[in-house]
């Protein structure tokens, strides 16, 4: 789920005067969307809203703050407006677990099988065209993790297009990557079409940046479109994939 995680603070539009709301006074109300057959599940989003008005001139101020989750337990974005006055602090929102949500042991048992998956890779290159497409995964989620990222694996099958959807904060705010895995052969092509495609969905979810990750062959044609789409889009190859797995594995053996 989703919470506030600051307090709301509120210039006046007409006296300037600036005041405060306690955060565990506002009440979040939760509606889930259905985002169809091709979606990766539910959207929720998280609102909250308010009506005050100014304790030093009494002016009206209407506002509402929105967090939105997809798929639901993946923080996607936040929006926020205000009539009467504006925020003196912008209000941020941010996915929170339970405990009950996160399973230690499970957790711990899943780091130690892929860890070792990526350590064999770093002995034996060769190794990565053998592993089936969900290690594949696995092992770009975790080098991404080491990378700063906070990560969400989605379901293997549905996936539409985001294998895992990484998070890195800049700022204090979220920059959200969708990451498409292709785990080919040498000789397998990765064409414009699929590199359009993963432009398509990221384009429709409003997400800051994607990235095809691939072991195979990528077309000129797939460069340029990548290419032309600036910083919102890039591609990581296998020789950067292996650059990675050997930076992950110096780590576990305590080097650099």
């Amino acid at each position: 789920m989703m919470e506030l995680l600051n307090d709301v603070l509120i210039r006046c539009g007409r006296c300037g005067h600036t005041f405060g709301l306690h955060k565990e006074d506002l009440d979040i109300e939760c509606n889930v969307y259905d985002r169809g057959e091709n979606s990766m599940g539910e959207e929720a989003e998280y609102r909250i809203e308010g009506y005050t008005e100014c304790p030093e001139c009494g002016h009206e101020i209407s506002f509402r703050i929105s967090g939105f989750e997809y798929p639901v337990g993946a923080y996607n974005y936040e929006d926020n407006e205000i009539d009467g006055g504006k925020f003196d602090e912008e209000p941020q929102m941010a996915v929170v677990y339970s405990e009950d949500e996160f399973d230690s042991y499970e957790a711990y048992q899943e780091y130690d099988r892929i860890q070792p998956l990526i350590l064999d890779i770093a002995r034996n290159p060769e190794l990565i065209y053998n592993i089936s497409s969900r290690e594949f995964e696995e092992v770009i989620e975790r080098l991404f993790q080491e990378e700063g990222f906070e990560t969400e694996l989605t379901p293997a099958t549905k996936d539409g297009g985001r294998d895992i959807i990484a998070t890195k904060y800049e700022m204090g705010k979220p920059i959200v990557f969708y990451i498409e895995c292709k785990r080919y052969g040498r000789k397998n092509s990765v064409g414009v079409n699929i590199v359009r495609s993963l432009f398509g969905v990221q384009t429709s979810d409003q997400v800051n940046k994607s990235i095809l990750v691939t072991t195979g062959h990528v077309t000129r044609g797939a460069h340029r479109f990548v290419d032309d789409q600036k910083t919102m889009m890039s591609i990581m190859d296998v020789d950067e994939v292996h650059r990675l797995i050997q930076r992950s594995a110096r780590r576990a053996s305590g080097g650099y």
